[in-house]
């Protein structure tokens, strides 16, 4: 081997190693960090970590491409606009957790919101079934692609396996190891934005880095980008953890979740947009940003396929954890958190078998969508019905606002695809 042969070997290997080293030692450090005793046993970490998981479930591996798709170069200011309406109807249902809370137990609150609150508590009950069973049967997706076998039957008894375990797992012992489960996926997360960031550096070094062509967004682009608001979903879920967290506990690290995601999403899609000018792979969505990332690193594609298991798994228990829950509510305590997950596995079970599940899929995106404008409207009819709101009409108006932007999802928003 001559001697610029050796160097042209070291040089592609040192751009092959790199990368993957940060990637690695990103993974490994946060992961560590997440599972220092001081943070995994603290209850701040066990109540962030359940709506963290659902925010950042399956929605984190498909918002990229569909992005890509629809918004291009827009694609940031699309994610922040996401994400903060996301917060704005997350700061209706936390006065929700404050102030209805209380008063339904007391059986004080005004009879209109109480109402709301009834019809929205059923539209995100179908919608927590739906959710669940759909995160499970990606779980099975990417559990045999990994093995390179597509077999919908074998996927299918996978999925029914696991609602199985939630039921029985749920019943008996409960879910207490999410925290854990979260840590490995923020790490593995934290390592892909590490690797996004090293790939920008030295594409700006080589000055190869470039945006990719500019996209003219359309009415039905946008209209795609509304029906996301069900990636950034999840965050509700800490309004049905009363009977493991207290109130204050449970408002503040609903915004942890919130803050943490949002700044996630963020950076990811910034980072992301050099790789837009790489062609989107042929297959589904699902699966794209595990094929674009082998651009980044050799070694994200089987980090990847780790997190879309990991992701989908811990949405589901966190989902599951909030569904239970609310049966609870909604029976007035007649059924347990622990018969909660029967139900749950049960209505998964009859959805996964079903031929249709992406068409419920899509009345489950709009179902949460539903539930938000009836949150936002409770919070609203709330702060005008009770006097002992501080700064009721302030709420009132802002509240309405927010309810209005959940409408616009509800009548506009069309699921990519769609």
């Amino acid at each position: 081997m001559s001697t610029s042969q050796m160097i042209h070997y070291a040089v592609a290997n040192r751009e092959i190693l790199i990368p993957n080293f940060i990637v690695i030692a990103t993974t490994l450090v946060l992961t560590l960090l997440l599972f220092a005793k001081p943070i995994e046993k603290s209850s701040w970490w066990a109540a962030t970590a359940i709506p963290l998981a659902s925010i950042i479930g399956s929605g984190f591996l498909v918002v990229a491409p569909i992005l890509q798709m629809s918004m291009g170069v827009y694609a940031p200011f699309a994610m922040t606009g996401l994400v903060t309406v996301a917060y704005l109807i997350g700061a209706a249902i936390r006065f929700n957790i404050h102030h209805v809370e209380p008063k339904l137990a007391a059986g004080t609150l005004h009879p209109a919101p109480h109402t709301l609150e009834i019809l929205s508590q059923w539209a995100l009950a179908f919608a927590y079934v739906v959710s669940v069973t759909y995160y499970l049967a990606l779980f099975g997706d990417f559990a045999l692609r990994g093995v390179n076998v597509v077999n919908p039957i074998l996927s299918h008894t996978i999925t029914t396996a696991i609602l199985i375990f939630i039921a029985v797992y749920g019943r008996y012992r409960g879910f207490n190891f999410l925290g854990r489960f979260e840590a490995v996926k923020l790490g593995i997360i934290g390592g892909l934005l590490a690797g996004l960031a090293y790939g920008n550096y030295h594409a700006w070094a080589q000055q190869l880095w470039h945006l990719p062509p500019v996209k003219e967004p359309t009415l039905h682009d946008w209209r795609i980008v509304l029906g996301m608001l069900i990636v950034v979903q999840g965050f509700e879920t800490s309004r049905y953890l009363g009977d493991k967290f207290p109130p204050m506990l449970r408002i503040r690290t609903m915004r942890y979740a919130q803050w943490i995601s949002a700044g996630i999403y963020i950076v990811y899609i910034t980072l992301m947009l050099y790789y837009f000018n790489y062609p989107l792979p042929p297959e589904g969505q699902d699966t794209a940003i595990i094929t674009l990332s082998r651009h980044v690193a050799t070694v994200l594609p089987v980090m990847l396929l780790a997190l879309a298991l990991i992701a989908q798994f811990d949405a589901a228990i966190a989902d599951a954890q909030g569904g239970a829950g609310l049966f609870e509510e909604l029976s007035k305590r007649k059924i347990t958190v622990n018969t909660g997950y029967i139900i749950i596995a049960v209505g998964g079970i009859l959805i996964v078998w079903s031929s249709n599940i992406f068409q419920i899929i899509t009345y489950a995106s709009q179902a949460f969508a539903v539930y938000y404008m009836l949150q936002s409207m409770v919070a609203a009819l709330t702060a005008a019905k009770h006097e002992d709101i501080p700064h009721r009409w302030p709420k009132f108006f802002g509240f309405a606002l927010v309810a209005s932007l959940a409408a616009t999802v509800v009548i506009f928003g069309i699921p990519a695809g769609g």
